[in-house]
């Protein structure tokens, strides 16, 4: 164990000077360092005014005090310091006199002529201080502006830092210090999720070589927050040691993997979602505004916290006489209960906080069936063309049908709580169809398992919104179940009836093509026969008519808005701000988004064409995963689409519920169940774009998914693969 310790250590010597490097090298492309001022600056800048539009282009007021950080310039080296100024006052009575600090230091007093444009060079002498930036203060009189009454000082058009001399461009010691920690948490988390030490390496050289990246390309984006980075790694390698800590039995010196027993896996997943919340305190910690979360869910997490530490304590002291593997499987039982019951309370309170949010998307089917009521459509077809992602009825007339008794009798807000109770009383029946399906007893540790994963924000903000998700994940749900009980019309009904309140269950037609279901076929066709002449009875031809051939061929294309958290929608967010809820129309990237997208639907098809009996949990992930394929790869899907999700998640724990699992695998189920499951658009997210780290961070939700469509076409193949073996054997 000794010499084990010792080569980790060389390890993780080694992957700190290996992130330093690579680090190093980035750092020393990236100068100089330029902002032009008022654009995408906010995270840069204080005291002055809002950004302006001029005949020389953005630039902002300053106040008379004003200050821009800069990352922290490199080690021992002076640095030429470049401000490019204007005084643009209409009647200015004297020139303007500017001091310049850095750090506090009088750099230089420049006097500003009005009405020229100028660059002013000043030399920053040799710093090495450990400080995060360099603090440029700019400090002048003032006039006050008689339209707003706004105190004004000078107009900063921009500022740039280069460093002179000659000789290499080390990092500051900011910069250093943080390269090294997070090569060393990185290769330390590795090794905690169970990789041996060459793969831990490679995953170490992976997230450096983006941070690199990220660093030479986008410095001005990325160094303000490099210490982010280092205290993400740092709650994953915590998260990771807890984990291993709590869960895992003995080591098996014969043993190549660290297997996790795969009853353990609920654990794993809540603990991670709670994980997330510590991280988004961290941020808060760190100054980020405008995120955050209920007091409830603080003080259940801090509960949880103090209550596994007192659980370990108790455990520890009464099984002190038992094995290692018997003192943590005590443990298992007593934490799968906090938790649960921690889920149960975070269920209630987010049931509660659902029922008093605003609904726009209700009232948006609401009042689209009270304007047919009273003799118009459906349908603004004018508000359809000019932004379908705008608060616009761009659903079925079918779904629009089930609106109008609403209209006669009862109004938008009892609707909207009708509404919400019905959503209610699906999740529950959902989760009892699920323990029915599989013959899971209710009051059972399995059971249990499937409450951890219903403390899922997506459910909540179906509820919310007056969404149809909820009903949405009840009838696919059924319809895996009369699948597996080799009932498939009715299967093809279901999802004919999902498909007619949202359109994307038509996936499904692929599925029963490639399992050669071909009475699901004759069923989706006949439910939809039925269905819709049901609804053109009742509502009548014309609005059928509008629905297919004048709002279907407009509703198309992507957003980058941040609530799309499909491949399409994060390649719009590359060139358009996570702000804009409008069409992107950017011909390029959406051709890339659909290949990257027909890319995993051609990797989902290949997976579903391996056999698999109705039966196994292998049928059932083969299902999930074009539920996936429903909110990962279509041009828009909002964060309560993934409501679906948990499908795809139940079954996978289901599926290794009596299976060892390797744990690495369970710590990434873990961090794509956290991803998915923790908060929504504005729970990283302030409204404001923070340059390149802003569209990565908003994004995260993506990458959930990514992991989770990795993991579940590992685990179809590797059950293809052992079902073969076990079939070669009889």
């Amino acid at each position: 164990m000794r010499g084990k310790g010792s080569s980790d250590l060389l390890a993780g010597a080694v992957a700190a000077l290996v992130t330093l490097l690579l680090v190093s090298l980035a750092y020393a492309q990236a100068w100089p360092l330029i902002v032009d001022v008022g654009e995408n600056d906010h995270w840069l800048v204080a005291g002055f005014h809002d950004p302006e539009q001029g005949a020389i282009g953005s630039f902002r007021w300053t106040d008379g005090d004003s200050q821009i950080f800069l990352p922290r310039p490199t080690l021992r080296r002076s640095v030429l310091l470049t401000v490019r100024v204007i005084d643009p006052r209409a009647t200015p009575t004297a020139p303007r006199d500017v001091i310049i600090r850095t750090d506090g230091a009088v750099l230089a007093q420049i006097r500003i002529d009005h009405g020229q444009l100028r660059d002013y060079e000043l030399l920053v002498p040799v710093d090495t201080k450990l400080f995060q930036s360099i603090k440029v203060r700019l400090i002048s009189d003032v006039t006050l502006e008689h339209e707003d009454g706004r105190e004004l000082g000078v107009a900063l058009k921009r500022i740039a830092i280069m460093p002179s001399g000659d000789g290499p461009l080390l990092p500051s010691p900011w910069l250093m210090l943080h390269a090294m920690l997070f090569g060393v948490l990185s290769y330390t988390a590795g090794r905690l999720a169970g990789a041996k030490q060459a793969v831990a390496l490679l995953i170490t050289g992976g997230f450096t070589l983006l941070l690199a990246l990220l660093v030479g390309f986008k410095p001005l984006d990325t160094l303000p927050y490099i210490h982010r980075f280092t205290l993400l790694a740092l709650v994953f390698c915590f998260g990771g040691g807890i984990i291993r800590f709590l869960l895992l039995p003995a080591p098996n010196q014969q043993q190549t993997t660290v297997l996790l027993p795969g009853r353990y896996l609920p654990i794993v997943l809540a603990t991670c979602a709670w994980f997330a919340l510590l991280f988004q305190y961290i941020m808060i910690w760190d100054g980020a505004s405008g995120i955050g979360s209920p007091t409830w869910m603080r003080a259940t997490g801090l509960s949880l916290a103090v209550g596994g530490l007192g659980l370990w304590g108790w455990r520890t002291w009464q099984d002190r006489n038992l094995s290692l593997v018997e003192q943590r499987e005590q443990r298992a039982r007593p934490l799968l209960i906090m938790l649960a019951v921690a889920a149960a309370l975070q269920i209630a309170m987010s049931l509660e906080f659902a029922f008093s949010r605003q609904a726009p998307d209700f009232l948006i089917l609401y009042r689209g069936a009270r304007d047919w009521v009273a003799g118009g459509s459906f349908y603004d077809l004018e508000a359809v063309v000019t932004n379908h992602f705008g608060h616009v009825f761009k659903v079925p007339p079918f779904y629009g049908m089930f609106f109008v008794p609403l209209v006669y009798g009862v109004d938008e807000e009892r609707s909207l709580l009708l509404h919400r109770i019905m959503n209610t009383l699906l999740i529950a029946a959902t989760a009892l169809a699920w323990l029915r399906m599989w013959r899971i007893p209710l009051f059972s540790f399995t059971a249990m398992g499937l409450l951890l994963i219903l403390d899922f924000r997506p459910l909540f903000d179906t509820i919310a919104f007056g969404q149809i998700d909820i009903v949405l994940l009840f009838l696919l749900t059924l319809a895996l179940w009369a699948l597996r009980e080799e009932r498939d019309g009715l299967a093809g009904v279901l999802v004919a009836l999902g498909t007619l309140f949202k359109i994307y269950p038509v996936i499904l037609l692929a599925f029963f093509v490639l399992k050669q279901r071909w009475r699901a076929l004759i069923g989706f066709g006949l439910g939809m026969l039925i269905f819709n002449g049901i609804a053109v009875t009742l509502v009548g031809w014309e609005e059928h008519r509008i629905y297919l051939f004048e709002v279907v061929p407009k509703i198309g294309g992507t957003t980058s808005w941040v609530e799309n958290q499909t491949i399409s929608g994060f390649m719009a967010r590359l060139a358009a701000p996570p702000t804009a809820a409008s069409i992107f129309r950017d011909p390029l990237l959406q051709m890339v988004g659909t290949v990257i997208s027909g890319l995993f639907v051609l990797a989902a098809l290949a997976l579903t064409l391996r056999p698999a009996s109705s039966q196994r949990t292998r049928f059932a992930l083969q299902y999930g995963l074009f539920l996936l394929l429903m909110v990962l790869t279509v041009p828009a899907a909002w964060m309560h689409y993934q409501t679906l999700l948990l499908v795809p998640f139940a079954t996978l724990l289901l599926h290794f519920r009596e299976r060892q699992v390797p744990l690495g695998f369970a710590l990434l189920l873990g961090i794509s169940f956290a991803l998915i499951a923790f908060g929504n658009q504005w729970s990283f997210y302030d409204r404001s774009v923070s340059g390149f780290i802003s569209v990565l961070g908003v994004s995260y939700k993506l990458y959930g998914m990514l992991l989770l469509a990795g993991l579940l076409g590992f685990t179809i193949m590797e059950a293809g693969s052992r079902e073969q073996e076990i079939e070669s054997r009889k």
